[in-house]
């Protein structure tokens, strides 16, 4: 049974839920774990002080606690270790946690960091930067990069239906896309690593976190209507099935994808800006162990 816990505490992203921190510190204080605190204010600070805790040896987990940005970077800090990560979900998707199937009450948390299995999920790479979820250019982008952090922090999802709107009345975008060598033109892409997307939705259901590979989904809209059709083909798990009949979504299995573009066009990785075109994503060959509930879903056993 683990005793000796680091929590990393992302001040600067906004919690949503601050609380859960709390109450999963003192259920762990209560079996007689240690737990050391940090509040941290950037994703480059919980990054480096996650290496220096994983390899100094001094806790048997380093836990992540915020949105999967803060996941992200503890993640990138703790490869090439054979210390755990484990996460609190305190953010607004969760992403992770819904891959996972961990629910953010305090009590079923604390289970797992005490008693959780291991598993090993893969690292994917984007320009060079480790990801564990996805990466993508066009639409959602530019809806990350719209996003008020502070807005979102005190209302939650809500805080993302301005940013929508804004993005959705631009024109597409035009990406050249290269997918392990073969050509393809699209409006929007997204380099998934896992199976879920902004949170419960199911956006390549071939992939997951723990396979070593990649599923680039293309979104080819020329319209606003046709890309409303294709975020509620989304949000209502249909999206495969709009890909096998429409033609305007695709989705490739693959280890390799580079996106360009005429002129620069916003990217994201795990739901955070990440700079413009052009990206090149692949595959990782590094492995990061993450606690997961006993229960945990999906292809976490």
């Amino acid at each position: 049974m683990r005793r000796r816990f680091l929590v990393l505490v992302n001040a600067g992203a906004g919690l949503s839920q601050p609380w859960l921190v709390d109450e999963v510190a003192r259920a762990l204080q209560r079996t007689g774990a240690s737990v050391t605190r940090e509040t941290l204010g950037e994703f480059a600070a919980i990054r480096q002080l996650a290496a220096t805790a994983a390899r100094s040896r001094r806790y048997d987990v380093v836990v992540a606690a915020g949105g999967d940005g803060t996941i992200r970077a503890a993640a990138a800090g703790m490869s090439g270790t054979d210390v755990p990560l484990a996460i609190i979900p305190c953010g607004t998707a969760n992403v992770l946690a819904q891959e996972i199937g961990l629910k953010a009450r305090p009590d079923l948390v604390c289970q797992m960091l005490r008693e959780g299995p291991q598993i090993s999920i893969a690292c994917a790479r984007a320009n060079g930067e480790p990801f564990l979820l996805m990466a993508g250019a066009g639409f959602d982008a530019r809806v990350v990069g719209a996003l008020n952090h502070g807005l979102k922090s005190r209302i939650g999802k809500a805080a993302y239906t301005g940013p929508v709107l804004g993005a959705l009345m631009r024109s597409p975008d035009t990406l050249n896309v290269t997918i392990d060598n073969r050509c393809f033109e699209a409006s929007w892409v997204v380099i998934a690593n896992a199976r879920h997307y902004a949170g419960r939705f199911v956006l390549a259901p071939r992939t997951g976190i723990q396979q070593r590979g990649l599923e680039a989904v293309l979104f080819r809209a020329r319209s606003r209507t046709v890309l409303l059709g294709q975020l509620l083909s989304l949000l209502r798990g249909r999206l495969d099935t709009r890909a096998s009949r429409n033609g305007d979504v695709a989705m490739h299995e693959c280890a390799h994808v580079r996106i360009s573009a005429a002129g620069p066009v916003p990217v994201q990785i795990d739901g955070d800006p990440f700079g413009m075109t052009p990206l090149e994503a692949q595959a990782g060959s590094e492995a990061i162990r993450l606690i997961v509930p006993s229960s945990a879903r999906g292809d976490a056993p």
